[in-house]
């Protein structure tokens, strides 16, 4: 194996490693340019001796797609909806306009009322595709059935042959509104994406290196670079945070996993040696996704969180959720939690009568002394163990709906009790007796925790997941993960040969995607039959199962 190297893009810091045979080479942060990740990176790469290594494979767990969402900076697009009857699209929080369309197709896939084509034509007249180029069309069941959806995509291809159309039937899953919204943001995010992705490959290539690039996704897994639709890409900070700790620890373990940030605090679980993954997809400020996703919650508080004078409350201060630069210490103009943590000496880094200044400054003039600095840096970073522990009780009974907790606590009915905390980040050292004291759990984390996220990018592997839905009766089949939708040609009342039929498409989607099929552990789940029946026969089935390659890591770091 040769070299491999991680970068993780925090809010704060972006950091990096360079790990060889599982071991950590060197590592490095650099602040990080919201307005130029391209330059960020490169700098990382720089600092990590990344173009004087043969090193293999970088891998990037970017905020490119998500700040562009959360800043409202994604260009607009044309979504038109076929909804059918049945739903009230105003019932729904739709954060984009849209325009809804006559024309239905049911359940089971089959065309229940045909689409209005002079509707197309009037509506055409008043939108101005030159302004908005692009274009996302999604019917209701289309994961079923892609007819409507192909049909106006062809009537606007044919009228407006520059129009960049997408199709909601390309991300099979069921909910309309998630899928919606899916097609939505990927859409306006692929020319963005695609400019960085370009720009990153020109910037490494420049620079001699021929190392893969690939990037981590909201579940955990990698992708390359150029295979990855933009909008997977979400979430892959708490992602990084999760699959960090997994590299970090033993494979058989339960633990909540707590990545303090600058900017953010990212909490997730790891069950018996593996990443709790959400039932429901992705979200994203107001938009809800199909995007397979880690169960992790962000919550707005870090190390650099401003602490604000506020003499109406007991503590005398609020924890502002943001930052207003860095810590006091470290040459910022307001005292943060980072500042109480050097004040107590339990972190080194920052000038130590600068955060004494800091803290100094929430005090009246009076009470400066040494006796009520202390108290008041005890203060703050209760303050903050407090919104840790408070969102880790309110995820922990989320997590407790999740399917596959419930699963494991059958499994596993007395490893609850062997729960700890795992805390990585910049300010993990420091934080650590303040959060043992509010969660009431054992606290614990390694030598390299203040660049875990980046080691999880780099020991991530790449995760895959196919699942069929067939039905023998109107001899069609669809894949859900990426849309494919074809003829049955086998048997209306097949067996074992479903299994060897999903197999064998999951290996040629792992080779056309660029994975190396030899490095993936491939897991079949169970497969549903459901007969069909017809005047007391049976006419065919309705078959559900899934193959995946969960999310894991390729090697665990020598600590």
């Amino acid at each position: 194996m040769s070299y491999q190297v991680g970068i993780d893009v925090g809010g704060t810091f972006t950091d990096g490693v360079l790990i060889h045979k599982n071991n950590l080479i060197k590592k490095t942060k650099v602040p990080t340019q919201h307005d130029n990740l391209l330059d960020t990176l490169l700098h990382a790469l720089e600092h990590l001796d990344v173009f004087k290594q043969p090193v293999e494979q970088i891998t990037v767990s970017t905020t490119l797609v998500t700040n562009a969402i959360l800043e409202n900076k994604l260009p607009p697009i044309e979504l038109f909806l076929f909804p059918g009857s049945g739903m009230r699209l105003d019932a729904l929080p739709w954060p984009v306009p849209y325009h809804a369309l006559m024309g239905e197709i049911d359940y089971r896939g089959r065309e229940v009322s045909p689409p209005d084509e002079l509707e197309w034509r009037r509506l055409c007249n008043q939108l101005d595709f030159e302004a908005v180029p692009q274009a996302a069309i999604v019917s209701k069941f289309s994961h079923r059935n892609r007819v409507l959806e192909d049909a106006l995509a062809q009537f606007l291809s044919k009228k407006y042959p520059q129009l960049d159309i997408a199709l909601g039937c390309e991300w099979g899953h069921a909910n309309f509104y998630r899928r919606s919204l899916t097609t939505y943001l990927n859409t306006a995010s692929k020319n963005l994406y695609k400019t960085f992705s370009s720009q990153l490959h020109q910037a490494v290539e420049k620079n001699g290196s021929k190392a893969e690039i690939t990037v981590l996704k909201a579940d955990g897994g990698i992708l390359p670079i150029d295979q990855l639709r933009p909008v997977e890409s979400i979430n892959s900070g708490p992602a990084a945070s999760v699959i960090g700790a997994l590299a970090q620890t033993d494979p058989q373990q339960s633990f909540v996993v707590v990545d303090i940030g600058g900017t953010t605090t990212d909490i997730g679980l790891i069950l018996s040696g593996e990443p709790l993954l959400s039932a429901q997809g992705a979200r994203i400020g107001p938009f809800l996704t199909l995007i397979p996703t880690l169960a992790t919650r962000s919550i707005p508080v870090g190390g650099d969180s401003a602490v604000l004078p506020a003499p109406d409350v007991p503590e005398g201060f609020t924890l502002a959720p943001y930052r207003q630069g860095p810590a006091y210490c470290l040459g910022g103009g307001y005292p943060t939690p980072t500042d109480a943590m050097r004040y107590l000496k339990r972190v080194e880094h920052g000038d130590y009568a600068r955060a004494e200044e800091g803290l100094a400054s929430l005090l009246p003039p009076e009470a400066r002394n040494p006796r009520a600095l202390q108290g008041l840096a005890l203060k703050i970073l209760e303050k903050f163990a407090e919104e840790v522990a408070n969102a880790f009780s309110l995820l922990h009974k989320e997590w407790q709906e999740e399917p596959a907790y419930k699963v494991w606590e059958v499994l596993h009915p007395h490893s609850a009790k062997d729960f700890y905390i795992w805390v990585s980040g910049g300010s993990a050292r420091g934080i650590a007796p303040s959060l043992e004291d509010k969660v009431h759990l054992p606290v614990r984390f390694t030598q390299h925790a203040d660049v875990s996220n980046a080691i999880g990018a780099a020991l991530a592997r790449p995760t895959l997941s196919c699942t069929l839905h067939l039905d023998t009766t109107i001899r069609s089949y669809r894949i859900e993960e990426f849309g494919e939708q074809r003829e049955w040609l086998g048997s209306k009342r097949p067996h074992k040969e479903v299994q060897e039929f999903l197999q064998e498409i999951a290996r040629e989607r792992a080779r056309t995607i660029g994975l190396n099929l030899h490095e993936l552990e491939f897991k079949t789940q169970p497969f549903d039959f459901f007969p069909v029946v017809k005047g007391y026969a049976t006419v065919g089935q309705i078959i559900r199962g899934s193959v995946v390659v969960p999310p894991g890591v390729v090697g665990r770091l020598e600590v």
